[in-house]
């Protein structure tokens, strides 16, 4: 035993005095080449400050030790490992540098990687291409982005990327275009994206480098059917080309208003000819690409005083998707005050063309107006008070005088249509076999979407995503941090805290290192404070180690495929029901809200319950015959009668509304002429309101199949030679089918105008005026009747243009008619 003590004795003082040592060692695997950094017999005195390589960066992947004993000698070893990155293919020489350890400071020699690391530019590159690279002000200059990836690591590229435009003004990108490629006998997959833009000012530009996050595969984990691929995150940023942006030149016409490209101005007057009173709409168009954004108008066009002007604002409507393609569309309404013979135009617009370098203007051609004196006045005139018993008396006669009664115009005689086009051909029928597979499928194929679906829901709402994302931008922030400079380490730092407090969960909008449960998280975010607000800002040298470290030892909950079964999860559509179910019912409780308030006597909050329940729903006819009530409540029958009429012409067949419709017509003493005839109806009209116009329409179409099943029958016995029950078959059918049919073009006759999708009724006397404004009190006006059943043609800003049977035309407001279909 003295003999055992002694040797254990020798061999503590021979492993004591064992000299320490640190080196580095090579393994190959990953992205790039694994280094490690070996100390035997000390450890290091915190993170080692490794020497700064240009193109190389560090990224910490972990600690190790371990204890050899061999011939009675202990060595204790520590080992960090990192991962080198290179932004080259040329080789990786590290220079010797002095470390502190536990036993003072230790050299490590310079060291020779066996093989070069992988350059990132071999895996995945891109650049910016500008489709010129010198241009005018103002001019649309195309852009590309091409990324650039190895078919080999099989890339996952995301579809956007970072990219800041200014100061060019710029579109959207486009979808990516994915293609393949053979580079130097290597495949490769591009994508690229396009957009335009525009720069305003002369000056020689350096485009923003576009950054563009993306997953390659650096190797698998795991064996056999078991592995899968083992990937990592690389950012790859662009190249900033330089464009140079010369400044228009001199000599520019007058008029001109900065507009550059290429462009088209068009005029259009209608009519050509009107009659004084009559409104003219004087239209310019200009459409073409160029800078839109910078254009603010068109040019200014001069007319005679012997006009009216009503000018409303010009309307820009882009192309879609598109920034710098647009019509600028301008409506000009003119009234003449006099007859003559005038000339509107040309109107001019300077622009510089890139194309060629030079101005060029477009002009109008000149438009000659005729404005003649109307033949007869289109509109009552208030009598003259000055009018002396000469006009009284030449009006005694005319009272005695019967009106001549006016016949309406016969409607055209039917003549062929046009031929139908070819159409594709009639499908095989399946097999018993074929069509149970062919109805089966699609449900198969709809659970293993469901399921699909499910499995993307409950990813997306797995409460631990955002930290799972959180980590991956760290570990990505941390390596742009070792390689970038000092002016682009602030924003880099400021994207590490806001991906830290999510790591972590801190919901404060700027939370502080106390916030943080973590010593050292804590510690690395003060000095990521110091370096962003301090100054004299800088990190420790040690800082980009210590956070590679903290993130690798800060674990994130991973996704539970368990997840995919929550009721939220696997049902999403039961979220879509309740909103339906939801939405009736606020309609259903609205509604009953309404009746409540009505039977209380509150008739203002009941019609204003129902009208807003008709402008969401205006084919609610039980709406509207609930609102034509409360306003024959509140003694307004004009509006009353037209809200029952709209109500009756939507389901005639409801006796309630039948009822009322007649009592509100009655009341009035007056109604629309086709509907009229439903008051006492006869025989024709009986039979019509047994459906509204839209359900006759679809019972004519259904007629018109019918007859055709009838044809196809009788033709089917005709080739086949079938039994001779399918003669009276068809013929049954057919006789239907035209009865149908009589009926269905007698129901939509009956209601006349009302069947028309822009019809409406007046819902108060007012007066009918010949432009749309209040202001001009020159302009021919005519009273107009509650009641009456029109046709609405145009609308302008509040207004309406009713047309009626007899062609009369005029502008009312919107709110003196109620549409019958929207």
């Amino acid at each position: 035993m003295r003999f055992f003590r002694f040797i254990l004795s020798i061999s503590a003082l021979i492993a004591a005095a064992t000299a320490q040592t640190a080196r580095w060692e090579q393994s190959e695997g990953g992205l790039g080449t694994n280094l490690a950094l070996v100390f035997e017999n000390c450890e290091p005195d915190g993170q080692p400050a490794l020497p700064s390589i240009p193109g190389v960066a560090f990224a910490f992947s972990g600690r190790s030790e371990s204890v050899n004993i061999v011939n009675f000698q202990m060595t204790r070893s520590v080992t960090l490992g990192y991962a080198v990155r290179s932004q080259g293919n040329q080789p990786l020489r590290i220079p010797a540098f002095t470390v502190r350890t536990n036993k003072g400071d230790v050299r490590v020699e310079a060291f020779d990687a066996a093989r070069p690391a992988v350059a990132i530019d071999t895996l995945a590159n891109s650049r910016l291409a500008p489709e010129r690279r010198s241009v005018w002000a103002g001019e649309v200059l195309g852009l590309t982005y091409e990324l650039s990836a190895a078919r080999r690591t099989n890339p996952q590229i995301s579809p956007s990327f970072d990219w800041n435009p200014a100061p060019l003004v710029a579109e959207d990108w486009s979808k990516p275009e994915v293609t393949e490629r053979n580079a130097g006998g290597e495949r490769r997959v591009n994508v690229i994206f396009r957009t335009r833009a525009v720069a305003r000012v002369a000056n020689t530009l350096k485009l923003e480098a576009a950054t563009h996050l993306i997953s390659v595969q650096t190797g698998t984990i795991g064996f056999g059917i078991i592995s899968q691929p083992r990937m990592e995150q690389v950012s790859v940023t662009s190249d900033q080309p330089t464009v140079e942006v010369k400044p228009l030149p001199p000599g520019a016409p007058a008029g001109f208003g900065g507009a550059v490209g290429q462009f088209k101005l068009t005029s259009k007057v209608v009519p050509e000819k009107a009659a004084v009173g009559e409104p003219v709409t004087w239209t310019l168009e200009l459409t073409g690409t160029g800078n839109w954004p910078d254009l603010t108008g068109l040019p200014a066009r001069s007319v005679s005083n012997d006009f009216k002007v009503v000018q409303p604002k010009a309307r820009r409507t882009p192309a879609e998707g598109k920034l710098f393609d647009a019509t600028l569309t301008e409506d000009v309404v003119l009234v003449p005050s006099k007859p003559g013979t005038y000339t509107l135009g040309p109107v001019t617009l300077a622009y510089f063309d890139p194309q060629s370098g030079t101005y060029r203007t477009v002009t109008t051609p000149k438009t000659s107006l005729v404005i003649t004196t109307p033949a007869a006045p289109q509109f009552n005139v208030m009598p003259n008070p000055s009018a002396g018993a000469d006009e009284s008396a030449q009006a005694a006669p005319t009272e005695k005088t019967p009106p001549k009664p006016v016949a309406a115009a016969a409607a055209p005689a039917g003549i062929p249509r046009d031929p139908l086009p070819s159409g594709p051909n009639a499908q095989a029928p399946f097999t018993l076999r074929g069509l149970a597979l062919a109805t089966a499928t699609p449900f198969a194929l709809t659970v293993l979407f469901w399921f699909w679906l499910a499995l993307r829901r409950a990813r997306e709402t797995d409460p631990a995503r955002p930290q799972r994302e959180a980590r991956v931008r760290l570990a990505a922030t941390l390596r742009e941090i070792d390689l970038a400079a000092a002016d682009r380490k602030a924003g880099l730092l400021v994207a590490w805290q806001r991906d830290t407090a999510i790591l972590w969960g801190l919901a404060k909008a700027a939370p502080s290192a106390d916030a943080i449960d973590s010593t050292e998280w804590s510690d690395l975010w003060r000095e990521a404070d110091r370096a962003i607000y301090g100054k004299q800002g800088g990190l420790p040298a040690d800082w980009g180690s210590r956070a590679q470290e903290a993130l690798a030892r800060k674990k994130t909950p991973p996704f539970r495929f368990h997840r995919l079964f929550l009721p939220r999860n696997l049902m999403p559509f039961a979220a879509a029901v309740t909103l339906v179910l939801g939405a009736s019912l606020t309609l259903r409780a609205a509604s009953a809200d309404a009746g409540v308030s009505y039977r209380k006597g509150d008739f203002p909050a009941a019609e204003s319950t129902w009208r807003e329940a008709l402008r969401k729903a205006p084919l609610d006819w039980s709406t509207r015959h609930n609102l034509s009530l409360a306003l024959e409540q509140l003694d307004r029958p004009a509006e009353a009668a037209a809200h029952a009429a709209v109500a009756f012409v939507q389901n005639p067949a409801q006796p309630a509304v039948r009822w009322h419709f007649t009592r509100t017509a009655e009341k009035l003493g007056a109604a629309a002429s086709p509907l009229a005839g439903f008051i006492t109806p006869g025989v024709v009209r009986t039979l019509a309101r047994d459906a509204s116009p839209a359900d006759w329409q679809f019972r004519l179409v259904g007629a018109a199949w019918l007859l055709a099943a009838a044809i196809a029958i009788l033709l089917l016995r005709a080739y086949r030679g079938a039994h001779r029950a399918w003669k009276w078959v068809s013929a049954s059918i057919g006789v239907a089918a035209l009865v149908l049919a009589a009926l269905s073009v007698n129901g939509i006759l009956a209601y006349g105008a009302a069947a028309h999708p822009e019809s409406a009724i007046v819902a108060r006397a007012t007066t009918l005026r010949s432009i749309p404004t209040e202001a001009d009190t020159a302009q021919k006006t005519t009273p107009l009747a509650a009641g009456g059943l029109a046709l609405i043609d145009r609308s302008f800003l509040g207004w309406h243009r009713l047309a009626f049977e007899g062609g009369q035309t005029g502008w009312v407001r919107k709110e003196d008619v109620v549409p019958v279909w929207k």
